[in-house]
């Protein structure tokens, strides 16, 4: 009934539309429609505006004044009062400087619908949160530079985010997985950092409820390589000390991406995994999966040998006690016990065993390295051998089809078809040639008997 008079009155129009009343007008329509209102004490008896558009309705009654400034959101057009915005809003308030009329354009994965939410908060009214704007307002409100500053009647917004996740999103699984799938509109954009965080509490949360299930594990595994990079490095950060559910997530992962990812980037995303943090039975499991990078296996079981012997030279080293000026002592120190030879000798020994476990993985994986270089050459040379092969025997059934007519011809076509191809071998061409080039392919022990395939490639 209220709002209604004011429509009628045109404040509604002042403040959305582009056809703006005069001054006087306005003011005298604030004048007439004072008795209606109320004082600003007598405001709280009133129903809590819910949109925006209420919001400045409500302040240009209170305050007396019209909203000043115009901020253009994608197709929609906020016209809003200059004092509350630039007090809480950095960002409006550097744009808003020096011109009263200004346009942005959000990042990706940002909407109109986000701004205006947390525009709310500048006007010292709670933001209406849902598990499916949860995200998108955190991100909008970092993006904006809202202020993160508390009072008695108006607390911060991110305040009220982090009261809402953990009071109704966090307790409710279902909740944690709309919150989650919102998060991934926001992914690759300017504003993704708080998204991938939000990302990663709502894994935290759902991995242990036992009432979630693993279904959302799905919705990890849909995400693109980079989202999921970013994923991992953030989970890395929040879990410095326990690794096993980022170990679960990259398993799950790599497991749903067979064949679509190089070696590159299946190695980045293993190593943000710390092995040391991971529990002992999930690292059995690590060193004997067949997913994950064959380098990254040998480095994470020689550094486990290397921290255990470590640890076992740690146990054994003596303590050392301070150094203390005679006139220091008001009681004379005890005398430490001398060292056995047995201890010494020990001691020694565990040095020894670490020096050679760390050359011995330099040397494993120079060794991993050099094998890996081998493979890809022997690939170039069954790739080229077997295009020679193809070229050779095309470029002789071609000369001799046209050649060929009659039943000559056809004995012709198979006596030049063999010559062919013993000529195409005698060359000692083939991959054993290109692979004895490349330095892949060896000599043979003695009196071990080599064949030859049909590629070139000499089999032993």
């Amino acid at each position: 009934m209220e709002m209604n008079g004011w429509q009628q009155l045109g404040v509604v129009d002042t403040i959305y539309e582009d056809q703006e009343e005069d001054e006087e007008d306005f003011f005298n329509s604030l004048s007439h429609s004072s008795s209606a209102v109320g004082s600003p004490s007598n405001r709280a008896d009133l129903s809590p505006p819910s949109t925006l558009r209420a919001i400045v309705e409500a302040w240009s009654r209170e305050k007396g004044c019209r909203p000043d400034v115009i901020v253009r959101v994608e197709d929609q057009c906020f016209r809003l009062h200059k004092d509350p915005v630039i007090h809480r809003c950095g960002y409006l308030k550097r744009h808003l400087t020096d011109s009263s009329d200004i346009t942005i354009k959000l990042p990706l994965g940002l909407t109109a619908d986000a701004f205006s939410l947390v525009i709310i908060s500048c006007y010292n009214e709670n933001v209406p949160l849902t598990p499916t704007n949860l995200a998108s307002v955190c991100a909008a409100a970092e993006w904006l530079e809202i202020s993160n500053k508390n009072t008695s009647t108006n607390p911060y917004l991110t305040t009220l985010i982090e009261d809402y996740f953990f009071q109704e999103v966090a307790t409710e699984s279902v909740r944690t997985i709309q919150v989650l799938r919102s998060c991934v509109k926001l992914f690759g954009g300017e504003a993704s950092a708080p998204a991938v965080t939000f990302f990663a509490r709502c894994v935290e949360v759902l991995a242990g409820s036992v009432v979630a299930g693993e279904e959302w594990l799905d919705d990890v595994a849909a995400l693109p390589i980079e989202e999921m990079q970013a994923v991992s490095d953030e989970m890395h950060e929040r879990s410095l000390h326990d690794h096993d559910l980022l170990y679960r997530l990259v398993d799950h992962y790599l497991e749903n991406h067979k064949g679509k990812l190089s070696e590159e980037e299946k190695a980045r995303l293993c190593y943000t995994i710390t092995c040391s943090s991971l529990s002992p039975p999930l690292f059995m499991h690590l060193v004997q999966n067949p997913r994950l990078p064959l380098r990254f296996i040998v480095q994470a079981m020689l550094l486990d040998q290397l921290q255990s012997h470590h640890s076992m030279f740690l146990h054994h080293q003596p303590t050392i006690a301070p150094q203390i000026k005679p006139s220091q002592l008001q009681h004379p120190l005890p005398t430490p016990p001398a060292q056995t030879l047995g201890a010494i000798l020990q001691r020694d020994s565990l040095l020894r065993q670490s020096a050679h476990l760390r050359a011995s993985m330099e040397a494993t994986s120079f060794r991993i390295e050099s094998l890996e270089r081998e493979m890809a050459g022997l690939k170039r040379c069954l790739r080229r051998s077997d295009e020679a092969a193809r070229s050779e025997s095309f470029r002789t059934v071609s000369e001799i089809t046209a050649k060929s007519g009659d039943i000559e011809g056809k004995a012709f076509l198979g006596t030049r078809l063999v010559r062919g191809f013993k000529r195409f071998f005698k060359k000692g061409g083939g991959a054993s040639a290109e692979c004895r080039k490349l330095g892949v392919v060896g000599e043979a022990p003695a009196g071990h008997r080599r064949h030859r395939s049909l590629s070139g490639v000499e089999i032993a």
